[in-house]
């Protein structure tokens, strides 16, 4: 009889033992999950910082386009080659929808370098960007001085110049992490 009480409880003791390994598994992939899940978000992460490094080069190389190359002229409605006139200027049919929104990139828009000549962006160990970075340039009103401002020579210099918006549309490795910057320069 003894050996018959042996045997059934070697059968119970499986049952628990199996029991445990199963939720030690569990335990096991939810761990696993969680790591895969980091190592996603900090790649995502990445990749965002690298489009945001894209875009700011992409701004300076527009800064550097408007001190080299551009006045007024060349400015259109339409964006041609990427020089824009706000859709707030004319005087009827003006809207206050951001130029970018609408704004056919691909068509319209400067390319990273086209302008200046700079090298063409590359990622981390020289991966290569999704695109280039793009950007366009709006020419804003003249800033003009304040009442008062004209003709005095002890005030403080006011902020005059010719105002210019740049938007900035850059990409990380993956076509899928897009980051727009906006900027205004005053060229002097």
């Amino acid at each position: 009889m003894n050996h018959r009480r042996i045997r059934a409880e070697r059968g119970v003791t499986l049952i628990a033992i199996l029991l445990m390994m199963l939720a030690l598994a569990f335990l096991g992939l939810g761990a696993m999950n969680s790591s895969v899940l980091q190592e996603h978000m900090a790649g995502n992460a990445r990749d965002k910082n690298v489009a945001m490094q894209a875009a700011e080069a992409a701004l300076r190389d527009a800064a550097a386009d408007i001190e080299a190359n551009l006045g007024t002229a060349g400015f259109s409605y339409g964006c041609a080659n990427g020089l824009c006139l706000p859709p707030s200027m004319p005087a009827s049919g003006a809207t206050s929808a951001p130029v970018w929104t609408t704004l056919n990139w691909a068509a319209n828009s400067r390319a990273y370098g086209s302008a200046t000549g700079a090298a063409a962006l590359v990622g981390p160990d020289n991966v290569a960007l999704a695109a280039q970075p793009q950007y366009v340039i709006e020419l804003l009103p003249q800033l003009i001085p304040g009442a008062g401002e004209g003709g005095c020579s002890t005030c403080a210099p006011s902020l005059t110049g010719q105002p210019y918006r740049i938007t900035v549309r850059a990409f990380g490795a993956r076509s899928s992490t897009v980051v727009i910057l906006q900027s205004t320069y005053i060229k002097q």
